[in-house]
Parts: structure tokens; C-alpha cells; sequence
């Protein structure tokens, strides 16, 4: 029986004991630890924790990618393993995780895609390795909950960035490389128009990732502690009612209370208002004015095909007026 088959069958249960690890009382992380930068020569690890990725073609294309940037690919074992609308089991998605973090090897890991499925793997995640080998974590979309659960449980530095299967423009590359190769703690400035909902300057800690998934860590171990922050947020497909009732979620739990900034990214083919109703900037306004601190929307992050490259947990500073933000210090060592 070839190995691969040997973990389908047997649930992985044979190693779960030294590569997985159920989720327990860890303590959470008490300070942050940034991860070393990428050079020329490095491998970056392609991981699915989430959904299926179909074409051959974009696997392809990060190859490409990569190589643009003179850097190595490696794909996970489960990468393209099928699994429902899972990209293999939630042992099988953890494993090459859990694997990659331990793997000297291995450089970086980037998730091919987002989707659903990253909130069922934090189980059987050993957050104690993890900590103890920390490497470059990039995507978005569904990606948040692991961003989320990594800054909490160890502390680690993660970006909000491009996934492998994103269409990697010429502004999504540079950016990449600016702030993972280069370190670079560059001003971030979109292509998109802007718009300030409350001008101003403020620096806090860069907190957030999809709208959707955001809310859902409320009441989980790792929902964020956005004292302080400046909030970044974005989405896909959602009407303005649903930001709507999100936003009133967020409100209502108290993550919006003590926020230092708020930047809203791309809402990426969201319906616009029917009549009666509310434009996107109008419910935002509704949320966020009340808190008299500097907010825009319409930032480089999310769904569309520019996207930012942004460190979770790391201080910013955003000039509202502006529409720009930037980073106090290099992401990576």
C-alpha cells in the first residue's frame, strides 16, 4: 500500500501523535516574532488548507511566479488530494502544514487558495512547533483564521498577501517582494481610489483580514484583541446588508470600541444597494464615524487582482487624508 493511501485509510492516527496535535490550553503568545526574509535560493512551500484548487494551470503559474523571484517551489503531499470541497481530510490539510513549519528546507508557506475549510485544521495544529520554527505564512480570503489563530497562539508575524492561485500583478509582486525579500517598510499606496471616511493620522497594530471570517473567530481562542489597532477589512460577494449586520456584530462584541485606525479594503463584486437602501460608505460611516478616528475604504487589499502584502501585528501608521499607510519597521528579520 503506498503511504499516501496508508494515511487515507488509517486516519493518520499512526503519527498523529508527533506531526498533529489536538488543540489544548497553550498558553496564548506574549510577544511577537517576526520571520526570517526570503532570498534568492529559498523555497516556498505551496499549502492547501482550505478549499480545492482544479487547474493544473495555476499550479503552473506559481512555479512561474516563484521563479521570477529566483526562488524554489515545493507543493504539499495532500496538495492536490480531493476531499468533498476539501483539498484532502483535515488531518491531511494540517499534516503538510505542520510538516512544512518543521522542514529546514522550507522557507515560507503559501496557500494556494482560500475558500473554506482553515477553521477545521486549528485542532491539530502544534502551535508549540510552530512557534519554535517560525517561517513566512501568506494568503487571504478564508487564510484569516490562520493568521488569526497564529498571531494569538504564537505570536507570529503573518501576511495578509496574495495566495498562490491570485493573479500576481506587476503591483502584487512588487509588493510581495518589498516587504518579504526586500524588507522594506514601505509607504503602502494603492491604485484604487481611496476614499477617507474620517481624516486624520493614527498608528496602532495592523489587525484583520476577510469580514466574513473575521466575525466568525468572535468567541473562539483566537478572536483578536483589536485594542489599539487600526483594522483592516475586506470581502467578496456580499451584499450591503450582510456588511451591514457583520459590522453590528463587531460592534456589538466590542472589537470596534477601542480602534486606533480603520482602513476598509475592496468589496469584490458586492451587490450595491437595492432602493430602499444603503450604499457601502454609508453603513461604514455608520459604524466607524461614530468613533472619531482616521478611516478610508476602497484600500489595495483584498479580493481584486492588486493586493497589498500586510504583516499582522505589526505597528502602522495610517494618514487618513491621504489614503496611505506604512509600516514602523521591517516585517521580516
Amino acid at each position: 500500500m503506498k503511504r499516501s493511501e496508508f494515511l487515507k485509510t488509517a486516519g493518520l492516527g499512526a503519527i498523529s501523535g508527533t506531526i498533529l496535535k489536538k488543540e489544548g490550553n497553550e498558553p496564548s503568545a506574549e510577544k511577537l516574532i517576526k520571520p526570517a526574509k526570503l532570498k534568492p535560493g529559498d523555497t516556498v512551500a505551496f499549502s492547501a488548507p482550505a478549499g480545492i484548487l482544479y487547474d493544473r494551470s495555476d499550479f503552473e503559474k506559481m512555479e512561474k511566479v516563484m521563479d521570477e523571484f529566483g526562488l524554489n517551489v515545493q507543493f504539499g503531499e495532500f496538495v492536490r488530494e480531493r476531499f468533498g470541497y476539501f483539498s484532502g481530510t483535515d488531518y491531511q490539510r494540517a499534516l503538510d502544514l505542520n510538516r512544512f513549519f518543521v522542514d529546514s528546507s522550507v522557507n515560507a508557506i503559501v496557500a494556494v487558495r482560500g475558500g473554506w475549510g482553515c477553521a477545521r485544521i486549528l485542532p491539530h495544529l502544534d502551535f508549540e512547533r510552530i512557534r519554535e520554527n517560525p517561517k513566512i505564512v501568506c494568503g487571504f480570503s478564508d487564510v484569516t483564521t490562520l493568521h488569526l489563530a497564529l498571531l494569538k497562539k504564537c505570536g507570529l508575524v503573518t501576511f495578509h498577501g496574495p495566495n498562490g492561485s491570485s493573479d500576481w500583478t506587476e503591483f502584487t509582486k512588487m509588493n510581495f517582494k518589498q516587504v518579504l525579500m526586500k524588507g522594506e517598510p514601505t509607504i503602502h499606496k494603492s491604485k484604487s481610489r481611496v476614499t477617507t471616511l474620517t481624516p486624520g493620522e493614527a498608528s496602532g497594530s495592523l489587525i484583520g483580514g476577510n469580514l466574513s471570517i473575521f466575525t466568525t473567530s468572535l468567541g473562539t481562542f483566537y478572536q483578536p484583541d483589536t485594542s489599539g489597532a487600526i483594522l483592516f477589512l475586506e470581502d467578496i460577494s456580499e451584499p450591503v446588508y450582510k456588511i451591514d449586520r457583520m459590522m453590528a456584530h463587531l460592534k456589538t462584541a466590542g472589537l470596534l470600541d477601542h480602534l486606533n485606525g480603520f482602513i476598509f479594503g475592496r468589496c469584490t463584486d458586492c451587490p450595491g444597494p437595492s432602493r430602499p437602501g444603503f450604499s457601502l460608505k454609508q453603513i461604514l460611516d455608520h459604524y466607524i464615524k461614530p468613533l472619531g478616528i482616521p478611516a478610508v475604504m476602497g484600500a489595495d487589499i483584498g479580493h481584486d487582482p492588486d493586493n497589498f502584502t500586510l504583516p499582522i501585528g505589526l505597528q502602522a501608521t495610517l494618514d487618513a487624508g491621504k489614503g496611505e499607510f506604512w509600516l514602523a519597521e521591517s516585517a521580516v528579520t
